[in-house]
């Protein structure tokens, strides 16, 4: 039955035109890239954070993303229709690139610098990966999504694997600012693959969207979600996985600053984690999703992720150490970048352009972020009240899994609809 399977994805590939062919190759490029360069960024900018203010102050760190994230998705829809998908990315890429290398030589002298480093790399992270699969919605069909959104993960993991091997054998040798440089190679390579991208993709009439009225304000993004049922699962899914990622980064890196004092041995042993983390995205990519859309279907798919993140969080109850809180870490996160992203961005397929670019935006770059400051204001609550950061932490975890579930059970039409299947 596999083998069938595997067989009918490759016929249906080798049946597409060249022009898809390219799309989809620079389109894996494209994802390498961007991962491989947060792969490295993540794992020094971590490091500096700590260093500079313990892991007692990243709540703080993810509640100033709150009007960052506002200010920036306010931005790429005003400009995204007024420009156009290139200008926007050229912009981006210069911005990240030469914002990194800048870092380098100064970030020691200004005691600030660790802080915005950290916050601005989780903001634009997600805008590249906004650009990206933006531009594949729009060019792709469901019947190649179904196949090829998980290769295309699998081949960002590549890309997070190669760059984490950077952090895990060279911080301590080369020092952990010094790794920042590499975002001006990678960004120069990625803006080349992102234009042939462009070329090859189908086209985007940006005036029409524009016309249809509000794209410039963050409000018409939220009216498209408040007018879909669909679209404001989709959301809800969204802030329960980060929030329940965003409790359980918290208590690895509390533990993690215990553990490693130094900050080159912390970079490099969060180098070495992401290694770890980005092979078991890649078999949960190239092999897990495959098996788990076609035999159990995407609604049950979207069951499996809340079920054993709920698992991750009992185990964590019973044995609260560093070694199983590391393990619950790059679990979460491993499911985030890989199965639950990947059926995510399917159920956006069959929805109308506006929605693929616009509401979009506002659901995965701002309300992302958001669930991540509401998170953080949990933790500081927590915090003042003195209660720990360890079994009440997964506690929390373990009722939104249940209510997640709730949602996934309460959508049976809306996801026969996403996987063609018809309503009666």
């Amino acid at each position: 039955m596999l083998l069938d399977k595997c067989r009918q994805a490759f016929l249906s590939v080798s049946k597409f035109s060249a022009r898809e062919k390219l799309f989809f190759l620079f389109a894996m490029a494209a994802g390498f890239l961007i991962s491989a360069d947060y792969a490295i960024i993540r794992s020094v900018s971590n490091s500096l954070f700590i260093h500079a203010y313990g892991a007692s102050a990243f709540p703080y760190a993810w509640l100033v993303s709150i009007p960052l994230n506002l200010i920036a998705v306010s931005l790429y829809n005003y400009c995204l229709p007024k420009f156009g998908c290139f200008p926007v990315f050229l912009v981006s890429a210069a911005m990240i690139s030469l914002g990194n290398a800048v870092c380098v030589p100064i970030i020691d002298k200004f005691s600030f610098l660790p802080f915005v480093l950290y916050v601005w790399k989780e903001l634009y992270v997600m805008l590249m990966f906004q650009q990206l699969w933006s531009v594949i919605h729009a060019s792709t069909v469901l019947r190649q999504a179904k196949y090829l959104y998980g290769i295309l993960f699998g081949i960002g993991a590549l890309g997070g694997f190669c760059g984490s091997l950077l952090p895990s054998f060279g911080a301590v040798e080369m020092g952990s600012e010094v790794l920042l440089l590499s975002s001006l190679p990678i960004y120069l390579l990625l803006t080349w693959v992102y234009f042939g991208l462009l070329k090859y993709s189908q086209k985007v009439s940006w005036q029409e969207m524009a016309s249809k009225g509000g794209w410039h304000s963050i409000s018409e993004g939220f009216r498209l979600i408040g007018s879909s049922r669909l679209l404001m699962a989709i959301l809800g899914m969204v802030c329960f996985m980060q929030i329940a990622a965003t409790l359980t980064d918290f208590q690895f890196h509390a533990f993690l600053e215990a553990e490693y004092p130094e900050k080159d041995l912390r970079t490099a042993f969060i180098g070495k984690i992401s290694c770890i983390g980005n092979i078991l995205t890649m078999t949960f990519q190239f092999v897990g999703v495959f098996l788990l859309i076609h035999y159990l279907g995407l609604q049950r798919a979207h069951f499996f992720v809340p079920f054993m993140l709920a698992l991750n969080a009992l185990a964590f109850m019973i044995f609260p150490v560093f070694g199983l809180i590391t393990c619950c870490f790059v679990v979460i996160k491993c499911l985030d970048f890989s199965i639950f992203g990947v059926i995510k961005e399917m159920l956006y397929v069959p929805m109308r352009q506006e929605e693929k670019f616009h509401a979009k935006a506002v659901i995965d770059v701002f309300m992302y972020r958001t669930a991540k400051a509401i998170a953080s204001l949990g933790i500081l609550w927590i915090q003042w009240l003195a209660l720990g950061n360890t079994a009440i932490f997964s506690s929390i975890n373990l009722l939104i899994f249940c209510i997640w579930c709730i949602v996934v059970f309460s959508l049976r039409e809306s996801y026969k609809a996403s996987e063609g299947i018809p309503v009666e």
